[in-house]
């Protein structure tokens, strides 16, 4: 092979592996900010659940699943689950204002 074929397959190679690198980088970087995020949901979540668990504590179990059922009834909460996960379930709450 031609020494400047060489070269130049050199590096056109090296430019794939640096654009290769580079696109591995931004989907970590991406996947990194969707997890954190998916966090920040199930948090959200968490505390909604806390405050439920407070009833439950305070006034026991069935005053807690009455309450639970009324603001945020059991098929709902699986639909929603199901289609938009813990993100979809945190702007539920929020929309629905059961996070205050």
């Amino acid at each position: 092979m031609h020494p400047t074929i060489q070269v130049l397959t050199s590096l056109a190679f090296t430019a794939t592996l640096l654009a290769c690198g580079a696109a591995r980088a931004q989907l970590a970087s991406d996947s990194s900010a969707a997890k954190q995020a998916q966090d920040a949901c199930r948090s959200e979540v968490s505390k909604f659940e806390e405050a439920i668990g407070f009833v439950r504590r305070s006034q026991g179990n069935q005053a807690a699943a009455e309450l639970k059922e009324k603001l945020l009834p059991a098929k709902v909460e699986s639909d929603i689950l199901f289609k938009d996960g813990y993100c979809g379930l945190a702007r539920y709450i929020r929309e629905k204002k059961l996070n205050r």
